[in-house]
């Protein structure tokens, strides 16, 4: 059983959305919050296994907030809203994000109508079969993998920590699809990323 944490500015849409996932096979307990900083004190008081943020959030807070969870290495990150907002979904995802789901309106209408008094799950749908782009830093980390290098000696020449690396370098592996250092170099070599 998990715990969730539903972040939606509109407290019927984020209280939709906690009814939802109350319905889910699986989840034990869901808190909801209105703000990135409500959601954030509330992460760290009561931890959650995922953590679901509204695609509506202005793209720098949603940024921030998915960048603040991913350091945190914590939870699980999906981003939710309705099929318009799946560009938001795919930017998120290229800041650390683990995926996005949306759902046709009628579906979301239908909540709490459903038969037996339970409420749909919004299924998910189409992944997003482009691979995100990596960053500047993650290639410079990926270089120096490529050389055998340790985080603590890649930190040491970036003048960056260890545990910055080890963040930029756990989103490289969720990015290229691959877990662990030796598939990284090798998709590193496959996209061309590597001389």
């Amino acid at each position: 059983m998990v715990n969730c944490l539903v972040l939606e500015g509109r407290r019927e849409a984020r209280e939709r959305m906690a009814r939802l996932m109350a319905g889910a096979p699986m989840v034990a307990r869901v808190e909801q919050a209105a703000t990135p900083l409500e959601l954030l004190s509330k992460l760290e008081s009561s931890p959650a296994a995922l953590v679901l943020l509204s695609a509506r959030l202005p793209e720098e807070d949603l940024w921030e907030t998915v960048r603040e969870i991913s350091l945190r290495g914590s939870a699980g990150i999906i981003v939710f809203g309705s099929p318009e907002w799946a560009s938001s979904g795919a930017a998120a995802i290229f800041a650390g994000a683990d995926g996005f789901f949306s759902w046709e309106a009628g579906a979301v209408r239908a909540a709490g109508h459903g038969s037996m008094g339970t409420p749909p799950v919004p299924s998910p749908r189409r992944a997003l079969d482009e691979q995100p782009p990596l960053s500047r830093r993650e290639i410079e980390v990926l270089r120096r993998m490529s050389l055998g290098m340790t985080n603590g000696e890649i930190g040491n020449e970036m003048h960056l920590s260890e545990d910055t690396i080890k963040t930029h370098a756990q989103r490289m592996f969720r990015k290229l699809r691959v877990s662990d250092r030796a598939h990284a170099v090798m998709q590193g070599f496959r996209q061309n990323l590597l001389d």
